[in-house]
């Protein structure tokens, strides 16, 4: 389903995508914090928004993948709700922050949980998905 089409963003804050996750993923806008930037990823695997998940990914790590392996990953599951657990740092005055998170799917028929405490970095003024948090 199109984000613009659904009444609430995938990414489960409750707002209307237009007001959420859409001037990102659709309209290349900046996530402000790291928290919007983890919701708008999420929203970007509901949505196979691969070129999104590429460009919001550090360029130094995100050699690890591709962007046919995301768009597989993506698409074998149907999102089921995002949660954010924590966030610490990753505001507007932050370079680092990170966010844990559970994101809830359904693959091969079986419902599962990716539980992950992420770091994000502020890389030339833009935040970028960096890599799971140590």
């Amino acid at each position: 389903m199109p984000l613009t089409a659904s009444k609430t963003c995938p990414c489960g804050s409750g707002k209307r995508p237009m007001d959420c996750c859409n001037p990102f993923i659709l309209h290349g806008g900046n996530p402000q914090t790291a928290e919007q930037l983890m919701r708008s990823r999420y929203s970007a695997h509901v949505l196979l928004a691969v070129d999104y998940l590429w460009h919001t990914w550090s360029p130094s790590v995100r050699g690890h993948s591709s962007p046919e392996a995301i768009r597989e990953w993506a698409s074998s599951c149907e999102w089921l709700g995002l949660e954010i657990l924590a966030c610490e740092r990753g505001g507007l005055g932050d370079d680092e922050g990170t966010v844990t998170f559970c994101a809830h799917y359904r693959l091969a028929g079986r419902e599962q949980q990716h539980l992950e405490k992420s770091l994000f970095r502020r890389e030339d003024g833009v935040w970028r998905y960096l890599d799971h948090a140590p």
